[in-house]
């Protein structure tokens, strides 16, 4: 039987290089979108770079808390949440989905050495336990892929 974290991991591993029940996982859907685009702010203030460094950021906020570090937060709609990113190359997209596999890998190796007690545990600094944020990362993910795939989509338009 497996453990609600080996879920969680499955499920991280699943919506982003996966074959994920909505169709193309994360970084499928990243690859297929030309550099030249990431940019364009085709609706709102949000464009496909910005959205990406957003979830890059998410992430390492988990995993600065996984590793007790206090000082580390990010403030909801704060300048380190939706922070400017500006692609200026396609050796720049490629590296900004680089920084979002590479937070992948560690997220998920952090995850392998925790235990269902993990999800217990209180985040440092904060009043909620590990136990809904980690459930929702793969979700905030989708939610954002969504974004990134209308972006894209409009642009083809």
């Amino acid at each position: 039987m497996r453990t609600k974290l080996e879920a969680i991991i499955s499920e991280l591993k699943e919506s982003f290089d996966g074959k994920p029940w909505y169709g193309i996982p994360v970084m499928e859907k990243l690859n297929q979108i030309p550099w030249e685009v990431v940019n364009e702010k085709t609706y709102g203030s949000k464009t496909i770079a910005v959205l990406v460094q957003h979830i890059i950021n998410w992430r390492a906020f988990v995993l600065k808390k996984l590793e007790g570090n206090l000082m580390f937060d990010i403030v909801i709609d704060g300048e380190n949440d939706w922070e400017a990113v500006t692609i200026q190359s396609q050796e720049e997209w490629n590296f900004l989905k680089q920084k979002l596999q590479d937070s992948q890998d560690s997220l998920i190796q952090k995850l392998a050495h925790e235990t269902d007690e993990i999800l217990q545990k209180k985040v440092i600094g904060k009043e909620y336990t590990f136990g809904p944020i980690l459930t929702s990362i793969a979700q905030h993910d989708i939610y954002h892929l969504g974004q990134i795939a209308m972006l894209n989509a409009m642009h083809k338009s």
